[in-house]
Order: structure tokens, then C-alpha cells, then sequence
């Protein structure tokens, strides 16, 4: 991991997102660069712009000015940039910047709201659509173990399945060395109570189980423990992360093929919306 963008947070917020960065960074030995947006809507409109130009400018000299202070506020890894953007479109600038600028992680504070899921529409735009892992950061303060939880797909009979699970195991595997935390996966099997109770369906789950158990074993990764639940995916996943105070969960992102497999998964998106840690998205 050579290579970080981070979103900032605006000035009057704390900046988890760095914090979660120069943690990693310190680790990894990897470069950060900084990003700090500012804008003003009003200057889209063509009869008021030329009265707030000067309005405009004045924005972005004093976030230019906060970022600097930012930064000498911290020890930023050597060869780590910084720069305050005027644009509009958070989603849609940071996809042109790694398309130009080889990143292996975007970093942001995640915008908690009521509604969809609980991410603010920037979030999921960046969930469904950033081609490197986003890691959406949250203050959690009642995190006490330094644990990461892979979110596992049950569906191991399909390849893009398997692959992607593999993809969160290495992922997370990677993450637990440089944090010095443990890894841990949860599969859930969306089964209503009345079904999960007969004899026939916990016997076909052991087989499950199993399955899963050797999907794990061909990454190559070791888990601490690999949690094995029934119910909503949503609930059932976002407990065990609660219940073990895990730091971050891994969530991998929908394997949808043709025009809409950039899309998040349905599941993937009830458990991210569910999540009260930090989550990591593995394209």
C-alpha cells in the first residue's frame, strides 16, 4: 500500500478520516494526499456569478490557509501532498483523480444519515462506483478490540462469489497486519427461524459451512474464527460485528454482470446501511 487519497472533513469537524489514514500510513509507509472541497453553488447561476468571484476566491484562500495550518499540525508521511479543490461533485472528481492518479485506498469520513441506509447520497455514490477499496470512517468510540470482520457471501457454488470473498479475506488480511488486529469472517444464511429449526436444513448447513471453511482455506488466510449465522443478512451480520466490538467491517461489492455490474448487491447494501463501525467496500 503505497498510495492514499483522503478526503478531509470541513474545517469545523473533527477529521476522523485523517486520523484513520495516519494510523495506516505511519504502518504501511505509504503517502497521503489531502483533499479539502469548497464550494459555493451560487456561482453556477450566470447573472450572479461576476458579484461573488471575489466571494469565491476568498473561500478558497482561507481553506488554503486551514489546510496548511492542518498540516503542521501533524507529522504527514514524507513525500505526502495536499491541495483544496473547487468542484462540486465530490463522487464524480475523485473518479477522474484515480483514473489519472494510481491509488490503492480512498479514505472519507462517512456522512451518517437518516434515510437510505444511513450513508448520505455522496457515500453511496462512492460506495457503488470507486474502482480502489473505500474505507468510510466513523467515531466509535466504544471500540475495544482491534478485530476486522470480513462479511462473507454464502453464495460459494458461484465463482464471481468465491473470487470476491477471496478479494476481502486478502484485503482484510492485509489491513490486520499493518493494525496489528485480528481477522475474523461472519457468512449469513437468510433463512426465516422456521426453516433454519429442521433437521434437514441444519445438515445441508453444515455442508454450507464447510464449503465456506475451504473458500477461506484457498486464499490462503487464516481467520481467528469464522461465524456461522441464520436470518437477515443485515441484522445477523451487523451483530456479531457489534457483539465482538470488531473496528471495521468488509463488506465486498455486488458481482452483478453486464450494465449494472457496478451496482452494489442488495445484501451488501442492508448490512453497510446496518453498520455502526467503520466498513471497508472491496470492488
Amino acid at each position: 500500500m503505497q498510495n492514499i487519497l483522503v478526503i478531509l472533513d470541513k474545517p469545523k469537524h473533527e477529521q476522523i478520516a485523517l486520523q484513520r489514514a495516519l494510523e495506516l500510513a505511519e504502518k504501511a509507509g505509504a503517502k497521503l494526499h489531502l483533499v479539502s472541497f469548497v464550494y459555493e453553488p451560487v456561482v453556477s447561476i450566470p447573472l450572479l456569478s461576476g458579484s461573488v468571484l471575489n466571494v469565491s476566491d476568498q473561500m478558497q484562500k482561507e481553506r488554503e490557509q486551514w489546510l496548511q495550518t492542518l498540516q503542521s499540525e501533524h507529522s504527514l508521511p514524507q513525500g505526502s501532498t495536499a491541495e483544496v479543490v473547487w468542484h462540486h461533485d465530490i463522487p464524480s472528481w475523485t473518479l477522474e483523480y484515480l483514473a489519472e492518479n494510481p491509488s490503492d485506498l480512498v479514505i472519507k469520513t462517512a456522512q451518517k444519515q437518516f434515510g437510505r441506509g444511513g450513508f448520505g447520497s455522496i457515500d453511496w455514490r462512492m460506495i457503488e462506483q470507486l474502482p480502489v477499496p473505500l474505507w468510510l470512517a466513523v467515531d466509535t468510540p466504544w471500540i475495544k478490540r482491534d478485530r476486522i470482520v470480513a462479511a462473507l457471501d454464502p453464495a460459494v457454488e458461484n465463482n464471481l462469489h468465491v473470487a470476491l470473498n477471496q478479494r476481502a479475506l486478502k484485503l482484510g488480511e492485509t489491513f490486520c497486519k499493518l493494525l496489528n488486529a485480528e481477522l475474523e469472517s461472519v457468512a449469513c444464511v437468510p433463512a426465516p427461524g422456521e426453516i433454519s429449526d429442521l433437521d434437514k436444513f441444519r445438515e445441508q448447513a453444515g455442508a454450507l459451512l464447510n464449503a465456506v471453511d475451504k473458500v477461506i482455506a484457498d486464499s490462503g488466510v487464516s481467520c481467528k474464527k469464522t461465524h456461522f449465522v441464520t436470518g437477515k443478512p443485515a441484522a445477523e451480520v451487523n451483530r456479531v460485528v457489534d457483539r465482538n466490538k470488531a473496528r471495521m467491517i468488509l463488506v465486498g461489492r455486488g458481482v452483478r454482470k453486464g450494465p449494472k455490474g457496478f451496482l452494489l448487491g442488495n445484501t451488501a447494501e442492508r448490512i453497510l446501511g446496518r453498520a455502526n463501525t467503520d466498513v471497508l467496500i472491496v470492488p
